[in-house]
């Protein structure tokens, strides 16, 4: 069938309403053009045409999304690129700008005609995140940062790299150190210009990504958050250069007043210790106190010069306050990387997630890792807990000492009586252990979190229990809930409950 789209006659008259945009270069381009076509019909018409009807803008639009998917040879075609420009261009009014630039060319920039559209096209853009699929050249690296730390309006700006196995050249390079110190001259006056004027106190950013490149030099990073960036509230911690983290903490310590959310991404080259997020969560107790942390992937070992761990640095500094964790692709072989101290010590925690890589379970919990103390984030409302069945130390127990852990894990969270999302996953353990013959003492471990009345979303895999063991237990109880989601879902076992609660949203993960 030939991939061939025509505007609808209506669309015309219903461009003025849309305020949410989202463009997607696969298989769609048909619609650019189309779209394309009614914008330029709009302009003629308003050209031409004394009597016409006005031109119908999108001058309500305020949200775009731009997913540029690489495929074949080519990136957009250039009327599809074009209508992106467009419509950038005609619609100040944009306020959020996301750029998906999924492309694996090695050395692609981004069409420098969207840098200049963020620099003066856009003035009320306030969240601007642009995701690619490699890491950043610096000079573009360079040049974005320029424009988004220059921006009037710009409060968060997120730049997001899929893979770190794509470097360009390294910002040691004296030619890349030149561009580093020209943009703090840019900074410098640009913060020396609002002074004069009583008019800027640094940038006004309160969220901030920067660009990936292989590390950030200390010459530049540590002056950007000593002077520039005194509204700064969240920071995904970049790649240093150097072995610098100590310089680092103090400058943290002495400036970040308002940094209380932090996310780190391990390299996966070279050195893995924690030491740079160490300091940098060291930093951030000169202050209020983190509220939110989020790890991707693990360290490797602790550091020469000390015996404590990620975890245990967090909570020693962060235990009263924290709200939000989220560890990703976390490491929990051996004991260092027990996470014991957040289920013990975080009071206040809201949200704690132990995630595995996607679609691999090779970096989730074990059910070592839980505490028999009691858990005393009483108030959490989203658990996500993932668990392997490679475990030396469940490997070493009878099954009925894996039976007494999992009975008491479910205990545990039966008494948190305000989780309102809950996502458990297991590979392995019963397979091993024989699980799947015991009913009753799987029938028992859904009693233990039957109480938690306020559930919205449930994500348990379904063969772990037998035949309509999880939809009579939702029947039963949970009359909040809005979805469950199930790997290995069999739509028989729940037909009866979807025609009971035909609200409920019931499927495999997405």
């Amino acid at each position: 069938m030939e991939d061939k789209y025509s505007a609808p006659p209506s669309l015309p008259q219903h461009l003025q309403h849309v305020r949410i945009l989202r463009i997607y270069s696969h298989g769609v381009e048909g619609c650019l053009e189309a779209l394309a076509g009614v914008l330029d019909s709009t302009e003629t018409t308003s050209t031409h045409s004394a009597t016409a009807d006005p031109p119908r803008r999108m001058t309500n639009l305020r949200k775009v999304t731009v997913f540029d998917t690489y495929y074949g040879n080519r990136m957009y075609s250039t009327v599809a690129l074009d209508t992106v420009i467009n419509i950038l261009s005609n619609n100040s009014g944009i306020t959020h700008l996301e750029l998906q630039m999924y492309t694996e060319l090695e050395g692609y920039s981004i069409d420098p005609r969207l840098l200049d559209i963020i620099r003066t096209g856009l003035p009320r853009l306030e969240r601007l995140i642009v995701s690619r699929a490699s890491s950043f050249p610096i000079a573009q690296a360079v040049e974005a940062l320029k424009i988004c730390l220059g921006h009037p309006s710009l409060t968060d700006v997120q730049f997001y790299t899929d893979s770190e196995r794509r470097f360009h050249s390294r910002s040691d390079n004296p030619v890349h150190k030149a561009l580093f110190g020209s943009l703090l001259e840019f900074l410098d006056g640009t913060h020396k210009a609002g002074a004069q004027l009583q008019t800027v106190d640094g940038c006004r950013l309160t969220s901030l990504a920067l660009p990936h490149i292989r590390g950030y030099p200390r010459s530049f990073l540590l002056p950007l958050l000593r002077t520039y960036l005194p509204k700064l509230e969240r920071l995904q911690v970049p790649v240093l250069d150097g072995p610098y983290e100590g310089e680092l903490e103090k400058v943290i310590a002495g400036h970040c007043s308002n940094l209380c959310h932090i996310a780190y991404t391990f390299p996966i080259y070279g050195d893995q210790n924690s030491s740079v997020i160490k300091a940098v969560i060291r930093g951030c107790a000169r202050w209020n106190g983190l509220k939110s942390i989020r790890i991707f992937g693990y360290e490797h070992e602790y550091d020469k010069d000390s015996d404590r761990g990620l975890v245990e640095t967090l909570v020693e500094y962060h235990s009263k306050t924290l709200e939000s964790v989220e560890l990703q692709a976390w490491n929990c072989l051996g004991g260092a990387f027990r996470l014991g101290p957040i289920f013990t010590g975080c009071p206040k925690l809201k949200s704690f997630k132990v995630l595995p890589l996607t679609k691999s379970m090779l970096n989730s919990m074990y059910f070592s890792h839980l505490p028999a103390e009691p858990w005393v984030f009483q108030g959490l409302k989203e658990l996500c807990l993932h668990f392997h069945e490679k475990d030396q130390y469940s490997r070493s127990n009878t099954a009925e000492q894996e039976r007494e852990a999992r009975g008491r894990m479910f205990k545990q969270i039966g008494g948190l009586i305000h989780l309102e999302i809950l996502a458990l996953d297991f590979y392995g353990y019963y397979d091993e252990y024989g699980w799947d013959l015991d009913d009753s003492m799987r029938s028992e471990w859904l009693k233990e979190i039957a109480g938690l009345d306020k559930l919205r979303y449930l994500y348990m895999p379904s063969d772990y229990w037998s035949r309509r063991h999880l939809s009579t237990i939702i029947d039963s109880s949970w009359p909040r809930l809005e979805r469950v989601s199930a790997r290995h879902y069999n739509s028989a076992d729940f037909r009866w409950l979807k025609k009971k609660r035909p609200w409920l949203k019931i499927g495999d993960p997405e």
